[in-house]
Parts: C-alpha cells; structure tokens; sequence
C-alpha cells in the first residue's frame, strides 16, 4: 500500500507511506522516495531523506558484502549527498553490542571518505578494544588520511607497533595506499618481520611505492620451509608482476610441492609473470603432477 500511495505525489498520503517504508521499504523504493527530496515543504523533505538514509544504512548494514563494490561507493555518494548528519546516524551501529554490525558500520564510514568528520572517527576506532573493528578501521585510514601529517604519522607508527598482527598488516596497506614515499624508512624496517602477511604486504608496499630491490628477499622466502612465507612471497610476486630467471626457476620448482596453497600460489604467479619460462613450468611441470596423482 505504501508502494502504491508513493507515487500519486499526494503529500497527505505520502507521509504515512514514507514512514512505513523507512522501516521496511528495499533499494527498489529510493527513487520514488527521492522525488520527495526537493519537496518545498520542510518537514515532508526531511521525512524523505530519513527514509531513504534509514534504507541505505539498512541495506549496507545487513547485505554490504553482498553489494558490488561499485554499487556500495554510489550508495556512498547518495548517502553523503543526501544528509549532512549522516555519520552521527551511524553512531549507534559503531558502538552497538554486536561486533559483526560494528565491523559494517565502520565499512560503511569508509564510502563517506569526503565527509570531514570520518578522519577523526576513524581515528578513534584504530583504537578500540575490539580487533576487527580496529583492524577494519585501519584498513580505511589510509582512504583519508595524509602521510605528511605529523599526528597522522605518530598514529600510523602507534598502529604499525600493535600487538595484533591483522592491525599490523592493515597498517601496511593503509600505508600502501597513501602513496607517499616517505613512508619507504618506516616500511623497511618490517621486512624481516616473522608474520607472512605483514611480510608479503611490506614488499607489495615496497614495490608500488618504487622500492624495487626485494629479489632476494622474496627468494628467502620461497625456498624458505614454511609454506606461509612460500605462498605469501608468490602472492607479492602475482600482484607486482616482478619476473627473473631466479624467481622462474625457485616457483618452477614449488609446482611440484603437495601442498594446495603454495602450488596454486605458484601457478598464479607464474602465469603472472607471463615469461615464456614461466609458461613452460606451468604448462610442464603442472601436467606432470597432474599425470603422477592420477597414477597413484
């Protein structure tokens, strides 16, 4: 019935429909919900951009992962342009009781990058007890943040010394992701960190920021015994594209490992490479273990 009075544009109907869709209404509802928006009157203007605020929180709140990521950053958009009050209406869900809704919520402030307040929000969250809303929130700050802040580079460091790992790693992305090179010093101190993901994640920063001397480092890994450092080096590798005939002939020879991780990882990195030597190992040396399990 709401769905129906919508659109008759009869602002004595409307109201009712609004209020019914706010807590119920779907995507689909938003742009007869939005035809409101420039409404001349106040209060029917403003019970329109709640309602269509209330669906798109609603909806990223309980289906973000579910959204395409292009579709997420248009609902951003909307979101942003729609109310200038829209982080404090994500309060309540940034600190509710359940993490899961918590972790959404901070994901959700993310596509509000442009929105002034998020910086300083977010801030806050790299320091809440709870470590996937930390690590999220650390995943986004290098979104709005500048590296050449000095408060921003004493957070950063603070981040980079915390005792979970996964926030450790994010640092590094988030690091990544700011693109400035004064940040090479602070990186390579982490490149002999014991954590695979905080490794591979340093010479992937490495590399994109123009640090270009992480051969031999990446050899260490792969021939190292353990098969996380193995898989995390040839994942840097997959992602940079970096090729030599060393690094050819150490992934070749990780096509013959039994273990699930680290070939799919060699087999991803050398069709990364896309050399003729590295297509050779994959098309040979996959065959061939193809050929032995079959005749086990």
């Amino acid at each position: 019935m709401a769905r129906r009075a919508l659109p008759q544009n009869n602002p004595a109907d409307a109201v009712p429909a609004l209020r019914v869709l706010a807590k119920s209404g779907a995507l689909s509802d938003l742009q007869g919900i939005l035809t409101y928006v420039s409404e001349p009157d106040p209060a029917l203007k403003k019970l329109a951009v709640d309602t269509a605020s209330n669906i798109i929180r609603r909806h990223l709140l309980t289906r973000y992962d579910e959204v395409d990521a292009g579709v997420r950053e248009k609902l951003g958009t909307l979101l942003s342009s729609l109310s200038s009050s829209v982080v404090d209406e994500l309060s309540e869900d940034l600190y509710h009781d359940e993490e899961a809704r918590r972790v959404r919520a901070v994901q959700i402030l993310g596509l509000l990058k442009k929105n002034p307040r998020v910086r300083d929000i977010l801030a806050k969250l790299v320091q809440d007890r709870n470590v996937r809303v930390r690590a999220t929130a650390v995943n986004l700050l290098g979104k709005v943040i500048s590296f050449g802040d000095r408060d921003n580079k004493e957070l950063i460091l603070s981040l980079l010394n915390d005792k979970d790992k996964r926030v450790r790693a994010n640092t590094i992305e988030a690091l990544e992701a700011l693109g400035n090179k004064g940040a090479l010093p602070i990186l390579l101190r982490f490149k002999n960190d014991p954590n695979n993901r905080i490794r591979g994640n340093v010479f992937k920063a490495l590399y994109g920021l123009g640090y270009k001397e992480i051969q031999g480092d990446l050899l260490k890994m792969i021939t190292s015994s353990d098969t996380f450092m193995k898989a995390s080096a040839m994942w840097v590798i997959a992602q940079t594209k970096l090729a030599s005939t060393e690094l050819e002939d150490a992934i070749g020879y990780c096509l013959l490992a039994d273990n699930d991780m680290v070939l799919t990882n060699a087999r991803k990195a050398l069709e990364a490479m896309a050399t003729p030597r590295a297509q050779g190992y994959v098309r040979y040396l996959t065959d061939a273990a193809i050929g032995a399990a079959a005749t086990q």
